[in-house]
C-alpha cells in the first residue's frame, strides 16, 4: 500500500483553517490597566464632543477626565458575542477615589466601552444564595476564632454550623471599597435576622470581601 505524503499545498490549507481559533483563544481575559483607561478616554472623549465647542467647556470637563487607579472583580459576561467583563474600577476625578461597576468589549483586537454606559448603568451582580450561604458560615468561623469569650466563641462556632440565608437583595457597588455589598437575610438558630455582607469576584467564584477592603 502506497502513503502519500502530506502536500504543502495541504498543509498550508490545514493551518489556515485553525486560524479563526487560535485567533479567538487569543483574546485576553480582562484589559490591562493601560487599556481599560484608554477604553475610558475614548468614551468621555466621544462625550465631550457632544458639547458646545468652546474652550472654556471642553477645559473644565477635561478637567474632570477619570484617572483610573485599579480594576478589581472583573466578572465575564456569559453569552456576550463577544468576550465581554464587568469590573468594579477605582478612578480619581476629585479628591476622593469613586468605585463603579464598568462593561469593557474586546472587539477588533483592542478593549473599548459600549456607548450606552453613558445612559445606562450596568446592572450589579447578585450573588447566588448558595455561594453566600458558604461565605456566611466561613464569615461565623472567621468571627468565633478571633473571640476571646468561650460563651461568644460557642454561638459563633453553632451559627457556623447552622446559618440558612434565605434572601440575597438590594447589591450595590461599595461606596468606601471597590467590593458589591448586599444585603443578606439568614436563619441562625430558629431566628431570622439581616446583615449586609462585601463580596468580591476572583478565581471564577465569590469570595467574602478582605476585613481591609470593607
Amino acid at each position: 500500500m502506497t502513503r502519500h505524503r502530506p502536500t504543502l499545498r495541504r498543509i498550508a490549507l490545514a493551518s489556515l483553517a485553525l486560524l479563526p481559533l487560535a485567533a479567538s483563544a487569543a483574546a485576553p481575559a480582562i484589559p490591562t490597566l493601560t487599556q481599560a483607561q484608554s477604553a475610558m478616554d475614548a468614551l468621555f472623549d466621544a462625550a465631550i464632543a457632544d458639547r458646545p465647542a468652546t474652550d472654556s467647556s471642553r477645559m473644565v470637563a477635561d478637567a474632570f477626565r477619570p484617572r483610573l487607579l485599579g480594576l478589581s472583580s472583573c466578572m465575564p459576561l456569559d453569552g456576550a458575542a463577544a468576550a465581554t467583563v464587568d469590573c468594579i474600577t477605582t478612578a480619581q476625578a476629585g479628591p476622593e477615589p469613586v468605585y463603579r461597576l464598568l462593561r469593557f468589549v474586546y472587539t477588533e483586537q483592542r478593549w473599548t466601552m459600549p456607548v450606552e454606559q453613558r445612559r445606562i448603568p450596568v446592572p450589579v451582580p447578585v450573588p447566588p444564595q448558595e455561594r453566600v450561604q458558604v461565605l456566611l458560615r466561613e464569615a461565623f468561623i472567621a468571627r468565633a476564632a478571633q473571640e476571646a469569650d468561650p460563651a461568644a466563641r460557642a454561638e459563633l462556632a453553632q451559627a457556623a454550623r447552622t446559618a440558612d440565608v434565605v434572601a440575597v437583595h438590594a447589591c450595590d457597588i461599595g461606596e468606601d471599597a471597590p467590593v458589591i455589598e448586599c444585603e443578606v437575610d439568614a436563619i441562625v438558630a430558629s431566628e431570622r435576622g439581616r446583615q449586609p455582607m462585601a463580596f468580591v469576584w476572583g478565581d471564577g467564584q465569590w469570595h467574602n470581601a478582605p476585613a481591609t477592603a470593607q
